[in-house]
């Protein structure tokens, strides 16, 4: 019996530490932050946007045998993800996020064995027309994974999509890495100023289109919404929703979960972004960063916009 499309992420799992603070400490000094305590964040954020959608949802990255792990697992039977790959022994990291009252994030990270892909368990997925792969650009950089997944990524068939989410750890990215995964990327998708800095670094708006001729490329904007820039050269501009913030992180994640949601369930790309956009609007109004709403918070709000 044949299983539904699914949405399978590579992307690197930490424990988020939010801390509240007024403002970011000049070196030397000290500020009194408050915490709501740890949280499943990094990679994870859109693999739970995606299975709260009710979309099948894997995670084919590494988690391993300490308490961070154990808190990860907790999180994905929760919201019903399953695990592909096997664990190692250790934990993965943590990362210490400092949110001022704007919204804006500073973030401090510890590493773990998330750095390290399993490459003979992802090659072993058996996967199939419909289903869509997520990547970040923080493994793309690193020294021990960006390799083993560069490579692996790119031998999957025809018909899976690839999802590349570079962030801010485009501009480490080599370039032997970055330009095949470009050619062969179905949505690249980042905030105003990571697709800046990538346009910035190919040299023009036509070099990044030549650089990924088949992608889908969004510029999330925020309280705007979305730019959406379709492989025929139209752009198109999806508006956004406004809301209170409370806390801006894992609001991309969210963005781009909710949007290969709409794709996978065949929305087109305009009604796929404007859910994308409410459920953005959405998380940034709740603390933490796997917040996403569930499908029907996202039609109710809608429905009332």
């Amino acid at each position: 019996m044949l299983r539904p499309p699914c949405f399978i992420s590579t992307g690197s799992v930490l424990v988020d530490l939010p801390l509240r603070v007024e403002r970011v400490p000049l070196p030397g000094g000290a500020v009194t932050a408050v915490s709501s305590g740890p949280v499943v964040g990094g990679g994870y954020t859109v693999v739970s946007a995606v299975a709260r959608q009710g979309v099948p949802t894997a995670l084919a990255a590494t988690l391993g045998t300490g308490p961070n792990s154990a808190q990860v697992r907790r999180a994905m039977l929760s919201d019903g993800v399953e695990l592909v790959v096997d664990e190692l022994v250790g934990d993965i990291g943590t990362c210490t996020t400092l949110i001022e009252p704007s919204g804006r994030r500073t973030f401090i990270t510890t590493e773990g064995i998330e750095a390290e892909p399993q490459v003979e368990d992802l090659e072993r997925l058996d996967l199939i027309e419909g289903d869509w792969v997520y990547c970040t650009g923080y493994d793309l950089a690193h020294s021990r994974s960006a390799k083993p997944l560069s490579d692996w990524l790119l031998t999957m068939p025809q018909g899976v999509g690839l999802i590349l989410d570079l962030g801010p750890a485009q501009a480490e990215i080599d370039d032997a890495i970055l330009l095949p995964l470009l050619a062969r990327t179905t949505l690249l998708t980042g905030n105003m100023l990571e697709i800046t800095e990538i346009i910035a670094r190919l040299g023009s708006p036509d070099r990044l289109r030549e650089a990924a001729p088949d992608a889908l490329i969004v510029r999330r904007t925020g309280v705007h919404g979305c730019e959406l820039w379709l492989p025929t050269g139209e752009h198109l501009e999806v508006p956004g929703f406004v809301r209170d913030v409370v806390d801006t992180t894992g609001a991309g994640d969210t963005h781009t979960g909710v949007l290969v949601t709409g794709l996978m369930d065949g929305l087109d790309v305009v009604s796929a972004a404007r859910r994308a956009n409410a459920a953005a609007a959405e998380a940034v109004c709740r603390l933490g960063p796997a917040r996403a709403p569930r499908r029907q918070e996202i039609d109710a709000l809608l429905a009332g916009a």
